[in-house]
């Protein structure tokens, strides 16, 4: 364990900074946030001011426009890409400028997912590697504990009877909590991309052998429908909200894809994924399955042994929990969230991995990978037919959702 501080610069100050990945460092040894960066510069300096009550971290604050200048200090080490879709690209244009500029860094990790189209992805990955940074993919679902214990006690205590055959990821809430997320052309597509790209992931990883090769997509097939918020009066909601258009411009707020793969034996393995906005409930759902002969594995996100209750009285119309679709009822607690929900150990796998000079555990070619894999999804939902995402052209293709 390496004994110098780590400095990480996050560019973008909204929710997964300020929830998961800011709270977050202060887990890890001797890592600090050093600087913050958010086009609202009040925004980036308000979330300075909570690392420092937290944990006595004092990050510079950068406001719009000067993405370079937090690259350049001095004592950040390595940059967090977190903010919107939309805006991902450009960040990290400016933040390879800056290193062919002379700006020292070690690393560069980007929030999932890794852009709105596999062109985006692709020129993203193409600017790290020739700026020749260490890379990787912030995808919080593989590095949760419970996802992991459940995955290697069924790979060594099963592996006899045979590997999994089947992993399946549902996710479920009741909407995003920005804006952008709901115009598909700035979100890049709806709940598939939002919510499928980490089922997508999660599920290729429990299907791998941790002691064999890469497991290879040979087709995708998929189903995406608008249920809930097209609806006029959920539809008014969003325009009073957000000011979004969403009975004139949809995106599928229901997304379900089934990915088969072939082992080593060329046996089939299928992953199945399911994602919506549809959810009424207490936050997040999420159902987590991994299946072989002779045994199964199950992560349920949303039980929990804590959990509180507030009467209409006290509610006064604020939620408090990510995703709450109510402000009064029964709501679960849970326990350091940012270690359960794999963000600790996601933020030490990427700085472990830039102090030693290599790439994550996951890095931007798996991001580019499970985009590819959603694209495949959405070109399969809009033909009715099934994609071999290894041949088909998914360059150049856009999802209805975010076309312009």
């Amino acid at each position: 364990m390496s004994s110098e501080s780590f400095g990480i610069g996050l560019v973008g100050a909204g929710f997964i900074s300020r929830e998961a990945h800011a709270p977050s460092v202060e887990y890890i040894p001797n890592a600090t946030i050093a600087g913050i960066q958010n086009r609202t510069r009040e925004n980036a300096a308000s979330l300075a001011d909570e690392c420092e009550q937290s944990s006595g971290a004092k990050p510079s604050v950068y406001g719009e426009g000067e993405v370079a200048e937090l690259a350049a200090d001095p004592d950040v080490d390595a940059i967090w890409i977190t903010t919107p879709n939309f805006t991902r690209l450009a960040a990290v244009e400016t933040v390879v400028e800056a290193v062919e500029d002379g700006a020292d860094l070690q690393g560069i990790a980007v929030e999932k997912p890794i852009a709105r189209t596999v062109a985006e992805g692709q020129r993203i990955l193409d600017l790290v590697e020739r700026a020749d940074l260490p890379h990787a993919y912030l995808e919080n679902w593989p590095h949760e504990p419970d996802i992991g214990d459940m995955k290697s006690l069924l790979w060594e205590r099963g592996r006899d009877a045979g590997r999994p055959y089947i992993a399946r990821s549902q996710a479920e809430h009741g909407g995003p909590h920005s804006g952008w997320f709901w115009d598909g052309r700035k979100q890049g597509g709806g709940a598939l991309t939002d919510m499928l790209c980490h089922a997508l992931v999660n599920n290729e990883v429990l299907l791998s052998d941790p002691n064999g090769s890469p497991l290879e997509a040979v087709s995708v097939t998929a189903e995406t429908e608008t249920l809930k918020w097209n609806r006029d009066t959920y539809a008014a909601e969003l325009q009073d909200a957000y000011d979004i258009d969403f009975a004139t411009n949809p995106v599928d707020d229901y997304a379900s894809a089934t990915i088969k793969y072939e082992d080593e034996q060329g046996r089939p393995v299928i992953s199945e994924a399911t994602g919506s906005w549809c959810y009424v409930g207490s936050g997040v759902r999420r159902t987590i399955e991994l299946l072989g002969p002779e045994y199964s594995g199950q992560v349920l996100s949303d039980e929990t042994s804590s959990s509180v209750f507030f009467s209409d009285e006290l509610a006064n119309g604020e939620g408090w929990a990510e995703k709450q679709n109510a402000t009064s009822g029964r709501m679960p607690v849970a326990a350091a969230e940012v270690v359960n929900g794999g963000y600790v150990a996601e933020n030490r796998d990427a700085v472990d991995a830039f102090r030693n000079g290599e790439n994550g555990t996951l890095d931007l070619t798996d991001g580019l990978r499970v985009l590819r894999l959603c694209m495949a999804a959405y070109k399969a939902a809009e033909t009715g037919n099934e994609v071999d995402p290894r041949t088909a052209d998914l360059e150049k293709y856009v999802p209805i959702p975010a076309r312009e």
